[in-house]
C-alpha cells in the first residue's frame, strides 16, 4: 500500500503511543470503520454520477448535431447532407442502445429514456422526409416540418434531463443512508471513548476530530454535488488520504461543471457564429417583451439578412460563406450595446433585440449597421464585401406579442429585399396587405408609405 508524507496510520501511531492498548484498538477500528462506511460510498457516488452523465451528455450533443444536416439541406439543398444525417442517426441509435441497456436501472428512468427514443423516432422520420424533398430551399411546408422536427428533438432532450433528475433522487437517498451510518459509527466511537482511561480522552477526541471534520466536509460536498451545485469545492489542506480524496473530489466536480457549461453552451448558442441560437432568441425576446410591458419601455427588433448570400457560397464556397457569417457576427457584437441581444435567427438571417429603443433609435442604429457592413471587407480567403437588408419593428407600435413583432420585422426585411437590397425599412401596415391585381410588388411598394431610413 502506498504511503504519503503524513499518513493516517502515522497520525494514529504518534497520537496513541502513550495510551492504553485497548484504547488504541478501539480508535483504529472505529476510525477505519468511519472511512470505509463513508469514503467508499462517496467514491461510488462520484463514479456513478460521472458514468451516468457522460452518455446522457453525449446523447444530447448527438441530438443537437442531428439537426444540422437537415437545417443545411433546407438552406442549401446539398444532397450530401443525407449521408451525414444517416451517420449521425446510426450514432444516436447506438448511444440509445447503450444507455437503455446499461446505464439506467430504475423503471422511471427507462420510461423517460424510452420517451426520448420515441421522440427521436418521430424526429427521424420527419428528417428523412425533409432530406428527400427534391426542392427544399424556400419551401414553406418544409420549414413547418423543420419546426416540428426541432420540437421532437427538444422533447427528447427534456426527457433525458428528467431521467438524469431521477438519478439525482437516488443519490440523495444513498447520501441519507450514509449519514445514518456515519452517525451510528460516531456513537460507537464515542462509547468506546467513555470506557477508556480519562488520561486518553483528550487525545482520542482530538484524533477523532482530525478525521471527522474533513469527512463531514466531504459529506457536505457530496450532498451539494448531488443537489446539482457543481461549482462547490471542498477545502481540506492535508497531506494524507483525506487530502487526496478532497483533491480527487474537486477534480471530479470541476470536470462535471465544465461538461455542464459546455452542454449549456451547445444548447443555447449557434456552433458556427457563437451567437444565441433560434430557440434562445425566442426565450430572450419573450423576457425582454415582458420587461418592456411591465416597465412601460420601448422595445425594437432588427431582422438582418445578407444580400445574395447564395451567390457567395456558389462563387467562393461554403467555407467563405461561413467566414463571412463569423465576421458579420463579430462586427454586430462590437456594434451592439451591452444590453442588446444578437442572435442567429437561421441561415444568413440575424436578429438583434434592442431593449429600451424606440422605432427612430432602432432605425438609426440599423442604418449605422448597414453602412458599416457595406464598408467592411470580410476576410474569406480573399477580401469580400457584402451588403445587408434590415427590417425594423417596435413594440408596442407594431405588435402586441413576440410572434407578431418577429413577423413585422420579417415583413419589413423582405420589403427591403424587394426594393433593391442594402436598405433599412421600417415596418408599415401596408406590408401586410396583398398586392393590387395588375400591380407588381415593386410598384405597390413605391406607392406605399414605406421610407428608407437616411
Amino acid at each position: 500500500m502506498k504511503f504519503v508524507s503524513v499518513s493516517l496510520r502515522t497520525r494514529f501511531a504518534l497520537g496513541l503511543g502513550a495510551v492504553l492498548l485497548p484504547f488504541l484498538v478501539v480508535v483504529v477500528v472505529g476510525q477505519f470503520y468511519l472511512l470505509l462506511r463513508l469514503t467508499a460510498p462517496l467514491e461510488g457516488i462520484v463514479r456513478e454520477l460521472t458514468e451516468e452523465m457522460e452518455p446522457v451528455i453525449r446523447m444530447q450533443m448527438l441530438l443537437l448535431q442531428a439537426t444540422m444536416p437537415i437545417n443545411r439541406y433546407l438552406i442549401h439543398g446539398d444532397p450530401d447532407e443525407r449521408r451525414q444525417f444517416v451517420q449521425l442517426r446510426q450514432r444516436v441509435e447506438r448511444t440509445f442502445e447503450e444507455i437503455s441497456s446499461e446505464r439506467f436501472t430504475l423503471a422511471e428512468e427507462r420510461a423517460l429514456v424510452g420517451s426520448a427514443r420515441a421522440e427521436w423516432a418521430q424526429a427521424q422520420r420527419l428528417g428523412e422526409q425533409l432530406l428527400h424533398l427534391p426542392d427544399p430551399v424556400g419551401n414553406a411546408a418544409a420549414a413547418r416540418d423543420m419546426r416540428r422536427f426541432d420540437t421532437h428533438i427538444e422533447r427528447a432532450m427534456s426527457a433525458l434531463d428528467e431521467a438524469h433528475g431521477q438519478f439525482h433522487q437516488v443519490i440523495e437517498r444513498n447520501l441519507a443512508q450514509i449519514r445514518v451510518s456515519h452517525t451510528r459509527a460516531l456513537w460507537a466511537v464515542f462509547a468506546a471513548f467513555a470506557v477508556t482511561a480519562a488520561a486518553s480522552l483528550f487525545t482520542g477526541v482530538a484524533l477523532a476530530r482530525s478525521v471527522t471534520n474533513p469527512v463531514d466536509t466531504l459529506r457536505q460536498g457530496a450532498a451539494r454535488l448531488a443537489e446539482g451545485k457543481l461549482s462547490h469545492r471542498v477545502v481540506i489542506h492535508r497531506n494524507d488520504e483525506l487530502g487526496e480524496l478532497a483533491a480527487a473530489f474537486n477534480t471530479m466536480a470541476g470536470r462535471l461543471e465544465a461538461d455542464q457549461a459546455a452542454l449549456k453552451q451547445l444548447a443555447t448558442h449557434d456552433g458556427l457564429t457563437g451567437l444565441y441560437n433560434h430557440h434562445t432568441f425566442y426565450v430572450l425576446l419573450g423576457d425582454e417583451l415582458a420587461r418592456a410591458q411591465r416597465f412601460k419601455r420601448s422595445l425594437s427588433l432588427l431582422l438582418l439578412d445578407i444580400d445574395d448570400f447564395k451567390r457567395v457560397n456558389d462563387t467562393h464556397g461554403h467555407l467563405a460563406g461561413d467566414a463571412i457569417l463569423k465576421g458579420l457576427s463579430e462586427l454586430l457584437g462590437r456594434q451592439a450595446r451591452a444590453m442588446d441581444r444578437v442572435c442567429r435567427y437561421g441561415g444568413e438571417e440575424i436578429a438583434v433585440i434592442l431593449p429600451e429603443a424606440d422605432l427612430d433609435a432602432a432605425a438609426s442604429f440599423a442604418e449605422r449597421l448597414r453602412a458599416t457592413v457595406a464598408a467592411q471587407p470580410f476576410d474569406a480567403g480573399a477580401p469580400l464585401r457584402i451588403t445587408v437588408s434590415i427590417g425594423v419593428a417596435s413594440w408596442p407600435a407594431h405588435a402586441n406579442n413576440a410572434q407578431a413583432l418577429v413577423a413585422a420585422a420579417d415583413a419589413a426585411m423582405y420589403a427591403a429585399k424587394r426594393r433593391g437590397r442594402n436598405l433599412v425599412i421600417r415596418y408599415e401596415p401596408a406590408l401586410d396587405q396583398p398586392a393590387t391585381p395588375g400591380m407588381n410588388v415593386d410598384e405597390k411598394l413605391r406607392g406605399s408609405p414605406l421610407r428608407k431610413t437616411p
